[in-house]
């Protein structure tokens, strides 16, 4: 029997996704509507599976969450099946119902202190916040143990279509210590050095550590969380979903996106071209030098607003070489002039990066010693206004970040 689900895009109607008898996905749009994607314009003819199933299995998790969930919604089309499910509050302005929802209000739910850390301690087992009472339909892209809450006055809640989630919640991981600890120094190294970073916090609940992650893709009044206000969705997509590409494509080794692709997608509808260029290769060196093998194409994202589209702030930064081999690959995620390690590339070889980016090579050589000069006080600076400042993980990235810089700028 086939199914349908009604997208919607910032609070209004925008499209039909189908399930068909075969289990295939397929979209289309409603009149007057606004794109989910540029690689999905507008048009009355319907979207067929190949080009509507990446832009969708996007929304959804990754991995043990993603098996974990369909666990109890194994009928049909898995994806369509989640979102069904769970496709409420997706990444950027994306909601799907089967009906129409009701958006008269209703009344928020407290998340207390001792109920976060009851969350922690059943992820990833009960991913989704699906271990609460009444569970949001909310879905998180990736493969991270996480969820997501709505703030108010310094509270968490859960979220609801009216109130959908303004932060991300990220919690520690057994198989690499110090994550939490390794994505805030990261991040905030990232803030000082391209500012346009979300803010980034580490706190706790009952002892149990997390990162709270303020969502760049939702906005307050007046820009301002803890004081309440309606809270607006801002469309997102990712460069999986803007390639046309499966999560599970989002490494170059596997098939997937190259840095190249990234820059043609800026190139060609960023209404920032010139600036965003510029940031792409910044989001380049920056995960080079704290070695970041993990800079995949769902890890970079488009901003859509009403001017037209931007390169999103950036995210999920952390430095994954100071872990081992045997633990982590340290195969980089798209190549760099054909080479996969980051321990054997040489200036050369991002001079040949920049120049089949179709840049100046000698210019943007210049353009990025001059932004990151300052790049190594800066993270010793950070280290030392970290809560626990002699962590050896802040020590490991640093010695990464300083033999990086002397192969890079001498």
């Amino acid at each position: 029997m086939s199914r349908k689900l009604n997208v919607y895009l910032c609070g209004e109607k925008t499209g039909v996704l189908f399930e068909d008898d075969l289990l295939q996905l397929t979209f289309q749009y409603d009149d007057n509507a606004s794109p989910l994607s540029v690689r999905l314009p507008v048009r009355s003819e319907i979207y067929p599976h190949a080009a509507a199933y990446p832009f969708f299995e996007n929304l959804t998790p990754e991995g043990d969450i993603f098996e974990i969930l369909t666990k109890d919604h194994v009928s049909g089309n898995n994806v369509f099946s989640i979102l069904n499910r769970f496709g409420g509050d997706c990444a950027g302005a994306v909601a799907l119902y089967e009906i129409t929802p009701d958006n008269n209000g209703e009344n928020i739910t407290e998340i207390s202190s001792k109920k976060i850390a009851q969350i922690i301690d059943r992820l990833p087992q009960d991913p989704l916040l699906t271990s609460i009472e009444k569970p949001p339909r909310l879905s998180l892209a990736g493969a991270q143990s996480k969820f997501a809450v709505y703030k108010s006055g310094g509270k968490y809640y859960r979220s609801s279509d009216v109130n959908p989630t303004t932060h991300i919640i990220k919690i520690t991981n057994k198989r690499f210590p110090d994550l939490l600890e390794n994505e805030l120094f990261c991040m905030k190294l990232a803030k000082a050095i391209l500012s346009n970073v979300p803010e980034i916090e580490l706190l706790e609940a009952e002892g149990r550590p997390y990162l709270e992650i303020t969502r760049y893709d939702r906005y307050v009044n007046n820009n301002k969380f803890r004081e309440g206000g309606t809270v607006q969705r801002i469309h997102q997509e990712d460069f999986c979903q803007a390639l046309g590409i499966v999560s599970n494509k989002k490494y170059q080794t596997g098939g997937g996106a190259k840095l190249k692709d990234c820059y043609r997608i800026i190139n060609e509808f960023s209404e920032n071209r010139l600036s965003d260029i510029i940031r792409l290769t910044e989001w380049i060196i920056f995960n080079y030098l704290i070695g970041n093998t993990d800079a995949h194409a769902k890890n970079l994202s488009l901003l859509h607003n009403d001017s037209g589209v931007k390169l999103a702030p950036f995210y999920d930064l952390l430095s994954t070489e100071v872990y081992p081999e045997k633990t982590i690959d340290h195969e980089m995620a798209m190549l760099i002039n054909g080479k996969g390690k980051y321990s054997s590339l040489t200036p050369k070889d991002f001079i040949a990066l920049f120049e089949n980016l179709e840049q100046n090579a000698t210019n943007m050589m210049k353009t990025i010693k001059d932004r990151f000069a300052g790049f190594v006080p800066a993270a010793e600076k950070i280290r030392k206004n970290m809560p626990t400042p002699d962590m050896p993980i802040y020590k490991k990235i640093i010695a990464i970040i300083k033999k990086r810089f002397y192969v890079l700028f001498g």
